[in-house]
């Protein structure tokens, strides 16, 4: 049954970036609209999304609970940075390099993540979410930024990493879940309207992005579907191998698997151009990635429940 919905949900996902990549092509939505819907998205959505989550009854089962996902997604994340730099050996060009090591930890779980286990899982399990994306987000803002910036180049801004809206979300929806307060129903009611609008505006930017960066470009590139390999296919096997060693509710382990899963984090090409790196082969390999995960979500997650 879940599997059924998952499929519902990628299909429905990809319908909205079809819809981007539309708007896209006939100029509808250009680079300032798509600059203020991410805007909308990563500073009012996806915070109120998280918040919203953890906008629950307090448990200090569930806290515990929440406390060792924390602790196997961190581990799941050094895994992966060490994955990532394994993958590197050989390669000559230190762009690309760059591109690589950032892709393998760095998943689109804001964009793509929140509104995917939303709509399969409900509110519920967004507290489960945030347990795995707190460690993503954390690194994409030292280690991601390191290897953009590279050790010559300065360092990453610790307001950048602390006080990011995702960050200031998590905040927030901690602060509420201990202290318990009771916020009135129009904040509430407000909260469900955003997350209402998270999915649409999130696959409608993505969908918007693939037609900028270029499928066909994209898509004939060897050395992106080597990172890919890593980010879809060797990323959710070490997830699902971890859960046969340790055993959790099967939703919270089909969220971590689907987590593991994602296509690599829209803002790589973003911050390589921004930072002088190879921001070409990072938009490629932001369009495959994102373009197979449609198959490879529901292939893994299914490949979980049979193994």
């Amino acid at each position: 049954m879940i599997l059924e919905t998952l499929m519902n949900s990628i299909i429905l996902m990809a319908i909205l970036m079809a819809v981007g990549y539309y708007l896209r092509s006939k100029s509808i939505l250009n680079d300032d609209a798509e600059n203020s819907l991410s805007f909308i998205l990563v500073n009012i959505t996806i915070p109120a999304m998280v918040i919203k989550a953890m906008y629950i009854k307090f448990s200090f089962e569930q806290v515990k609970t929440g406390v060792s996902l924390l602790g196997i997604a961190i581990i799941f994340h050094i895994i992966l940075v060490a994955l990532g730099n394994l993958g590197t050996i050989g390669t000559k060009d230190e762009e690309k390099k760059k591109m690589f090591k950032f892709t393998v930890p760095m998943m689109n779980c804001g964009f793509m993540g929140f509104p995917l286990v939303n709509q399969l899982y409900g509110n519920g399990a967004m507290f489960y979410a945030t347990m795995f994306q707190t460690p993503n987000i954390i690194l994409m803002w030292t280690y991601g930024m390191a290897i953009m910036i590279g050790k010559d180049k300065g360092k990453s801004n610790v307001k950048d990493i602390l006080l990011n809206p995702g960050m200031i979300g998590i905040y927030v929806g901690l602060f509420l879940y201990i202290t318990q307060i009771k916020l009135p129903m129009f904040a509430t009611n407000l909260m469900d309207l955003l997350n209402n609008v998270t999915t649409v505006l999130a696959m409608i930017i993505i969908g918007s992005k693939i037609k900028t960066m270029g499928v066909r470009e994209s898509l004939v590139n060897r050395q992106a579907y080597y990172a890919t390999f890593f980010r879809l296919v060797l990323s959710p096997l070490i997830m699902i191998l971890i859960f046969k060693f340790i055993n959790f509710e099967p939703m919270i382990e089909q969220i971590f698997v689907i987590y593991a899963a994602l296509p690599v984090a829209t803002l790589m090409p973003i911050l390589a151009q921004r930072y002088g790196s190879d921001g070409v082969f990072g938009s490629k390999i932001v369009v495959i990635t994102h373009l197979f995960s449609l198959v490879t979500i529901p292939l893994f997650f299914w490949l979980y429940t049979v193994i």
